[in-house]
Formats: structure tokens, sequence, C-alpha cells
């Protein structure tokens, strides 16, 4: 079980959009940012997710607010940022953590499943950042966190649009970073390696291929939503001030 030592107040006053903060390493993070004093608005698909998350940073007197989001569609990307503004007045931090994957052999993915990968993962990283963007650059101030993977680093077979976009999304915070860097905006990438959410579930209920992957983690265990949480918000706080273009990997040691 992962303990978790927030900083009280270390995001008081400030305002942050998790995109894809319905459940998994997003709620995480959202619930992270509310205990330490943010002003959260999660964006997302699932209502009934979303609003189960947004209870629960309730009932420990958080701060928060939801908007329904298919990061697909322009318009509704457009709706959610002009929303957090309407409601908070600016956007200082920016999590995009909405993704999907499904394993399926090279020879069997089809142009649907390519393009509905690649338009969650990375296309919707490109609209939100797109959107975000022109507010935090009037600001001189912002940070933005995009959810990689280490499978932007080290590609997993039966997994090739699900690599393709989170290299992609990668190279976008590098991008970002070095076009917005100037205007006093930090943004970076974090890596998890095998977290147990609701993507990964088929996979850690595989015995034999889980007890084989455990094998590659040094600590010897998979990781919990709470593991990203940490070093996610860390790359939003003020210690991150001087973190620019990096991808930051939370896997264990699986890379080492």
């Amino acid at each position: 079980m992962t303990t978790m030592n927030f900083i009280p107040n270390r995001f008081r006053r400030q305002s942050a959009l998790v995109v894809g903060g319905a459940q998994g390493i997003g709620k995480a993070i959202a619930v992270r940012l509310a205990r330490e004093g943010a002003r959260v608005v999660i964006g997302d698909v699932d209502r009934p997710m979303m609003a189960e998350t947004a209870l629960e940073i309730t009932r420990e007197k958080g701060v928060v607010r939801t908007v329904r989001c298919d990061v697909r569609r322009r318009s509704q990307v457009e709706r959610m940022v002009s929303k957090v503004i309407q409601w908070h007045g600016r956007i200082d931090i920016l999590m995009y953590v909405a993704g999907v994957a499904k394993l399926v052999p090279f020879t069997k993915t089809n142009e649907k499943h390519w393009d509905w990968t690649l338009d969650i993962n990375l296309k919707g990283g490109f609209l939100v950042a797109r959107t975000v963007a022109p507010h935090m650059v009037r600001q001189r101030k912002g940070k933005m966190v995009f959810m990689a993977s280490t499978n932007s680093w080290d590609a997993e077979a039966e997994l090739a649009p699900y690599n393709a976009s989170k290299a992609g999304l990668f190279l976008l915070a590098k991008t970002l970073a070095r076009e917005l860097g100037p205007s006093g905006i930090n943004t970076n990438a974090v890596g998890p390696g095998l977290i147990r959410t609701r993507l990964t579930e088929p996979v850690i209920k595989n015995k034999k291929f889980i007890s084989k992957y455990k094998d590659l983690i040094p600590l010897g265990r998979i990781g919990q939503p709470e593991d990203i949480a940490g070093p996610a918000t860390f790359l939003a706080s003020p210690d991150a001030d001087y973190v620019n273009g990096i991808l930051m990997f939370v896997d264990g040691g699986q890379l080492a």
C-alpha cells in the first residue's frame, strides 16, 4: 500500500485542470492536488466516476468541479477550458492523463483501432494544450504535465498505436518546453510503468504474464495510482520551476 505524504496548501489559490481525472492515475492526481489546496476541475467522459471522485474530494473539504469532455472533439475541449476560466479566472496547472490501450497484434491492428488510440492519447493532448496555452502565456506562468509511459521509450508487442501515441506525447511535451518556456511555462511528462488501474486490469489478471512481468521490476511490485500522483504533482509545484522538457519514469526500476 502506497502512503502519500501531503504538503498542505502547496497549491493554494491555484487552479488545476485534470483531463482524464475520473479514475485511476487521473483520480489520484486530482485528489492529491485538491488535498494540497488546488481548485480542481476534472474533465472526463465518465460522468458517474467523475461524480464519485468529486464527492470524495468534497467530503475532504476540497474544491472541485467537473465537466464532461470528449478530448477528440475540439468544441468540447474549448468548452471545458472556457468553463475553467469562467469558474476560476485562470489555469495554473494542466494534467493531461486521458488515455486508452488495447492489446492487438500488429497484423490485426486496423485503421479504426489506430485512430481511436491516437485521437485520445495524442490528438487530445494537442487539442487541450493548444486551448490552454494562450491563457498560460497571458499569465506568463503555468505547468503542463502529460501522462506518457515507459512505452514512450521501450515499446511492447501488440501495442503499436499505444506505443506511438505515448512517444508522440512525450515529443509534444518537449516541443512545448522549448516553445512555451520563454513565456514562463514548464512542460514535462511522466512515464509510468505497470500501474494497477482499470486500463491494466486485463493484463494484471493474467497470472502467467504478471508473474513474468513482476520479475522485470526491481521493487518487486505493481505500482498504484498514488505512486504516480506524487511525481506528477512535484512537476506542477514550485520545486520544479527549473524542470522543463523531461520524461520522468516512475516504474519501480523497470527500465533501470
